[in-house]
């Protein structure tokens, strides 16, 4: 893997959660790999699938020019914006450059994965919690064994309990769920994942996806946050960086659970 990579942030992560992109920068600076931040626009995912193909377009043509300069391993949090320059930049620019752009391009715990197969990640200290992974829709349509693999990162660390709950979509549907319109169909799609979530009762909810955690708080009443926050619980102070005994608001146990 590079010692660098770029960071491709996007609108939630900057704008609502920035405590994951801090995660994510400090899970990689702890393991040796310099984070840079091209200049970005949004994934424009969300105007995509409102029918605003123009916005996509000029947003997906700067992208790709922007990220493509730096010619480094691309990272982001988020599974939507992963699909958008993985899957939909292509399709839709039909370049050499997004096509390039999107063999190099990974979610973050995919780039951990491989970080983790290579044997380039030191053993993680134990976090004593109960889990239950929700798999995004925009990581389950990309096929393959990304799940599992996950799912066997975060199964390594000491302690931590992980159950994957397979109850298909959450109902947030990108935009779909957000407006006012759709809000009892949204819930009505969710209600299978709400009520299993519901009966396992774990400490926390971990998704890739923000419109996922949001949907998953408000329909189960659970806390949900994003794995790369118990990767960074594992390494704190492996590196000689954080306090491991300080421990980290986002990792305390649901009121409900």
């Amino acid at each position: 893997m590079a010692n660098e990579v770029a960071y491709f942030v996007g609108c939630t992560t900057n704008y609502s959660e920035p405590e994951i992109g801090k995660a994510v920068v400090e899970v990689l600076e702890r393991l040796g790999i310099r984070v840079r931040f091209p200049e970005q626009r949004c994934c424009a995912m969300a105007q995509w699938a409102s029918g605003d193909g123009k916005a996509f377009r000029k947003n997906a043509e700067f992208n790709v020019r922007s990220l493509g300069a730096w010619g480094d391993d691309v990272v982001t949090a988020c599974s939507t914006c992963a699909a958008a320059l993985e899957h939909d930049y292509p399709r839709l620019l039909r370049t050499r450059e997004a096509e390039a752009l999107a063999g190099r391009t990974y979610d973050v715990m995919a780039y951990l994965v491989r970080l983790w197969e290579r044997k380039e990640m030191p053993p993680f200290r134990a976090v004593k919690l109960s889990v239950a992974y929700h798999a995004p829709c925009h990581l389950r349509g990309r096929g393959g064994d990304r799940i599992e693999k996950r799912l066997a990162l975060l199964r390594s660390v000491p302690d931590l309990q992980v159950t994957h709950v397979d109850r298909g979509c959450c109902g947030m549907g990108g935009t779909f769920g957000m407006k006012r319109r759709n809000y009892r169909m949204s819930m009505e799609i969710g209600e299978a994942l709400f009520k299993a979530l519901g009966e396992l009762r774990p400490d926390l909810v971990i998704s890739e996806c923000p419109g996922c955690r949001s949907q998953i708080a408000h329909g189960a009443g659970l806390a949900v946050i994003h794995p790369v926050m118990i990767i960074r619980r594992a390494l704190a102070g492996l590196a000689g960086e954080g306090n491991p005994e300080k421990g980290d608001s986002a990792l305390e146990p649901s009121p409900s659970g």
